[in-house]
C-alpha cells in the first residue's frame, strides 16, 4: 500500500525533465565489499523498489540513486510509515507518510547561484493537485507537503555509504534536500480482493 501510494506522487512528477534520476518508495539494500586491507566492509545504498535482484547484480542498478557529477537532479521517496485513522461507512480512511529526498547539480541545470533548491521545491509542489483525486483503490485521496527539513539536521544522505569521492557531491556546488509529505485516502473494503498465493519463484544469484 505505502509503494503503490508512493508511485502516485512519483506519477505527478515524471513530467519534470530536469529530474534525471526518479524512483518511488526506495528499500535499502546492503552490500559487502572489501576494503584495501582486505577486511568486509558492509554498504547501504537507496534502491527503487522495481529494482530486481538479477538487475542489481548484473547492471549495478543499485548504485542508480548515487549522486555524480553526470545527473543534474536525483529524487526519491522514502517510508515513514502508514496510520489507520478511522472508518468512514465501508471505507477505511488512512494516512501515509513519506520524505521527499532530492539531490541537485547546480551547475549541470545551469544555475550558479548558492542554490536553486528553492525554485524545484517550488515546482515539485506545484505538481501536486489541489484538489482530491481517486487513482485506482485509492479514493478521495489528498498530498500534502508538511514542510522542508532544515539544513542543519542529519544529511539525508548519511545513512547510505558513498565512497570519499561521491560525498564530495553533497558539497557546493551540489545541494540536497528533504520534503516531507503526507497522503490521505480512502479505501472502500467492497473493492478489496483476498491475496492468493502465486507460484514460487527462484532467484538467480547471477553466478555462472
Amino acid at each position: 500500500m505505502v509503494i503503490e501510494v508512493g508511485n502516485i506522487i512519483k506519477g505527478y512528477l515524471q513530467p519534470l525533465t530536469f529530474i534525471d534520476k526518479l524512483a518511488g518508495v526506495v528499500k535499502v539494500i546492503t552490500k559487502t565489499d572489501l576494503d584495501e586491507n582486505n577486511k568486509p566492509v558492509v554498504k547501504k545504498f537507496p534502491v527503487a523498489c522495481d529494482v530486481n535482484f538479477n538487475e542489481c547484480q548484473t547492471t549495478g542498478k543499485y548504485k542508480d540513486l548515487i549522486p555524480n557529477s553526470s545527473l543534474g537532479c536525483i529524487v526519491f521517496l522514502e517510508d515513514t510509515g502508514a496510520r489507520f485513522t478511522g472508518m468512514r461507512g465501508h471505507k477505511q480512511v488512512w494516512k501515509s507518510g513519506y520524505k521527499l529526498i532530492g539531490w541537485v547539480n547546480n551547475s549541470k541545470l545551469g544555475f550558479e547561484d548558492c542554490s536553486v533548491t528553492g525554485q524545484i521545491i517550488a515546482t515539485i509542489i506545484n505538481q501536486f493537485p489541489i484538489v482530491p483525486f481517486n487513482s485506482g483503490m485509492y479514493q478521495s485521496s489528498s498530498i500534502q507537503v508538511n514542510g522542508q527539513e532544515p539544513k542543519s539536521g542529519q544529511n539525508p544522505f548519511s545513512k547510505y555509504s558513498f565512497d570519499e569521492n561521491q560525498s564530495q557531491y553533497l558539497m557546493y556546488p551540489f545541494d540536497y534536500f528533504s520534503l516531507l509529505i503526507d497522503v490521505s485516502f480512502e479505501i472502500d473494503k467492497r473493492c478489496l480482493t483476498t491475496f492468493v498465493k502465486g507460484e514460487e519463484i527462484t532467484c538467480s544469484t547471477g553466478s555462472s
